[in-house]
């Protein structure tokens, strides 16, 4: 069952409350970010991988996480995207884990802004979510290749060792681990 459209797009304060982001006022790699509820909306029910490029999965990470890079955006989507991972339609799936840890990865490496004071903590939060997601998959005995080294790296990412998940993806110097 995918995650409730009414749900997607929100962010839990720190009073436990859900409030909605300003889209309005983030940006993503195009520009003001007030389509990313709707997108994320999608791909709470768009089942099809990433690379494909008619997914909303697809139009995520382009607008989220493009050419490795984060926006202000970016940080207040991790949390919907950790709440998509959570739905048992996604569970072993990793696309909205691995975009989230991408982010994280893009941050951590300085490749995007500061996160905006109002959206660390769910951010935090959210990251530390998605690390048991990810933990529990990898433990579900259900992956393919793809899928453990994917939920690997997201493992990495989210313990903030970029270096690690960049090797784990092929996409660092195996020499420095």
């Amino acid at each position: 069952q995918a995650e409730p459209a009414s749900r997607v797009g929100l962010i839990q304060a720190l009073d436990g409350t859900e409030m909605e982001p300003q889209w309005e006022s983030l940006r993503h790699a195009y520009g003001p970010a007030t389509d990313v509820p709707s997108m994320l909306s999608a791909a709470a029910t768009d089942l099809r991988p990433g690379h494909q490029a008619d997914s909303t999965w697809f139009k995520l990470w382009s607008a989220l996480c493009h050419q490795g890079d984060a926006y202000t955006a970016s940080y207040a989507a991790v949390p919907s995207l950790i709440r998509i991972a959570e739905s048992p339609s996604f569970r072993t799936r990793y696309d909205p884990l691995l975009l989230a840890a991408s982010i994280e990865l893009a941050r951590l490496e300085g490749f995007g802004p500061e996160i905006p004071e109002g959206l660390a903590p769910p951010y935090r939060t959210a990251l530390s979510r998605g690390l048991e997601i990810a933990k529990a998959a990898l433990e579900s005995g259900e992956l393919n290749e793809d899928s453990i080294q994917a939920f690997r790296a997201c493992t990495a990412a989210f313990h903030g060792q970029s270096l690690a998940a960049r090797n784990i993806l092929g996409e660092g110097d195996e020499s420095a681990v």
